[in-house]
């Protein structure tokens, strides 16, 4: 078969009342009141309010734990002429945060000086390495951006200096806090915020704005509608829940990417090749924006994309901008060494004694092994931590990926003991160990995951929105989902299923033919195309009057003028007789 694993289609739970309840206040289409449904969205206020997004949706940024101490903190040392050391990420999360508190600082008038850690050299997180050179830098305010809640032995150093430190953050909280003097995070176990998936640009967005409102209450407004371009950059790259804030932020942030007037922005969308004159999709900045940035962090240094966020010079945009370009292929192919080489390690292992599966070695550079991991995780529908050894061979940094089912946070708080240093979320995670303790972390992890995942968990599962005959989607029905975009983790776009879907014709397409083309029909529908990417082999599988089972998202396909509806094909099967 053309399919290596096997998927289950799970189809979304329905409610008929509620869907019917939606029809009938919102005057929606049957097929829209479900996708709202599936979605969460049952109540007619909310669904409302999900279809049309608007900025009074934000909540008060003070409802964040310690806004009040942190706003109020930073708004004194504006007034007072500190030194404010700006300490970020060198994701994009990390960099269009830090951007915004330097931009945003600067145009009130404080006194700003910044870093984002290289990666190699830096490693992730704030250290007292750079509390010293904040120091020398004479700050008395530290503010972190992405990253700080771990970061209890630099808190306590800044402390024994002197200096205040404020943590922003939005990664997951350990047992405790660091001891700064105010930590603003919405995962907080304490916190009462209503919607507590942010990004770190979220906090930090929220965080400018307590202060706006603090020192410029006038502004406030006008802030808002300024950064609404580098925080859904931020929000959609790091894959947040494309909900609440999010939402709003992702919806007016991608109308103002496309018309944004900052010069580095600019540059980046046209080196991208991003077509602006259309409304930009999250896909857009997933695909075009954020490899880019985060080349960059990953093989050399993230000040540079940094210098690309802050720049006015257009000459300099356009450099840094090839700078960033030339880094993404680089980064493109050390990745599939990377993976190839990893597959390799995997290739023997016996997948029924492996529930984690934790690759390592020499060579492999620390800043693209977790878009390995998420390789691995995709192929082997198995939770993967992908290791790069250093020179010595003694240390390694690696990345973790996880499946549902397995919080992989939790996994490697439990290892804890053994490792040097970790953070991230239930999906992803990041550490760094002494090589001499790598097979007593395998030995652990995957004793862990043994306990707490089943065999079921290891297939893979696709959901959609229900099975129904393609013929039912019509051009108006799609035009209707628009108001669904943009799309993205907890939002997917549209996706059905339709059974005994009849061959008229199949074709390989694209450069390497791997791709598949195919008209197919039902007993109540015309002709209609298909689009697989990835599915060629089923070009040879397959011929005219053979049934198929189809999982696609609909689209609209314009051609020469012409709309018609097409199925993007996202999985195959046989129609079973």
């Amino acid at each position: 078969m053309p399919e290596t694993l096997r998927k289950i289609w799970t189809q979304t739970d329905t409610d008929a009342r509620a869907e019917a309840e939606l029809v009938r206040e919102l005057c929606v289409h049957p097929l829209t009141a479900r996708l709202l449904v599936n979605r969460g969205l049952s109540d007619p206020a909310k669904a409302d309010a999900f279809l049309r997004p608007d900025l009074s949706q934000l909540h008060d940024p003070f409802g964040l734990p310690d806004m009040d101490k942190a706003a109020h903190r930073i708004a004194e040392a504006i007034a007072n002429e500190e030194t404010i050391f700006i300490h970020g990420d060198y994701d994009v999360d990390g960099v269009t945060s830090t951007a915004l508190y330097v931009r945003t600082l600067t145009a009130l008038g404080g006194k700003i000086v910044y870093r984002v850690p290289h990666r190699k050299l830096d490693g992730y997180d704030l250290k007292n390495r750079a509390i010293d050179h904040a120091k020398e830098q004479g700050a008395t305010l530290v503010i972190t951006s992405d990253c700080g809640i771990q970061a209890r032995e630099a808190v306590t150093y800044a402390n024994s200096l002197g200096m205040t430190v404020i943590v922003t953050d939005h990664h997951e909280p350990g047992e405790t806090l660091p001891p700064a003097y105010a930590v603003v995070n919405p995962h907080r176990h304490d916190s009462t915020y209503p919607f507590p998936y942010l990004a770190g640009v979220g906090v930090a967005f929220k965080t400018m704005q307590a202060v706006v409102r603090l020192v410029r209450p006038e502004h406030e407004t006008a802030y808002i509608q300024k950064f609404l371009d580098l925080v859904a950059c931020g929000t959609v790259a790091d894959v947040m829940p494309l909900q609440g804030e999010n939402r709003v932020f992702a919806s007016f942030g991608l109308k103002a990417l496309a018309r944004t007037r900052k010069v580095g922005l600019r540059a980046l969308l046209e080196g991208a090749r991003i077509d602006t004159s259309k409304p930009l999709s999250a896909e857009a900045v997933g695909f075009g924006i954020g490899p880019r940035i985060n080349a960059v962090g990953r093989l050399d240094d993230a000040a540079i994309a940094l210098d690309l966020m802050l720049t006015g010079d257009p000459e300099e945009a356009l450099r840094l901008v090839e700078t960033l370009n030339n880094f993404n292929a680089e980064r493109q192919i050390a990745q599939k060494r990377i993976l190839a080489e990893a597959i390799a390690q995997v290739a023997d292992r016996d997948m029924d004694l492996t529930h984690v599966l934790v690759v390592a070695s020499p060579g492999w550079n620390a800043g693209v092994v977790g878009i390995v991991a998420g390789k691995l995780v995709e192929m082997f529908q198995r939770p993967a931590i992908v290791i790069g050894i250093d020179e010595t061979e003694t240390n390694g940094k690696g990345s973790a990926r996880s499946i549902p089912g397995f919080d992989m946070f939790k996994g490697i708080q439990i290892c804890r003991g053994l490792l040097e240093s970790c953070g991230g979320h239930e999906m992803a995670a990041g550490l760094s160990l002494k090589m001499s303790q790598f097979d007593a972390f395998v030995e652990m992890i995957n004793a862990h995951a043994a306990s707490v995942l089943t065999a079921d968990d290891f297939i893979p599962r696709v959901s959609h929105d229900g099975v129904i005959d393609p013929g039912k989607i019509t051009l108006s029905l799609l035009d209707e989902w628009e108001q669904f975009a943009p799309f993205g983790d907890k939002n997917p776009e549209p996706r059905f299923a339709s059974t005994a879907v009849r061959v008229c014709e199949s074709r390989r397409i694209g450069k390497d033919l791997s791709h598949l083309k195919m008209r197919v029909r039902t007993d109540e529908m015309d002709p209609m195309d298909c689009v697989g990417w990835g599915h060629g082999g089923w070009s040879d599988e397959v011929g005219p009057g053979e049934a198929l089972d189809l999982l696609y998202s609909p689209q609209v396909n314009e051609w020469n003028g012409r709309r018609s509806v097409q199925l993007l094909i996202k999985d195959i099967r046989r129609t079973e007789e």
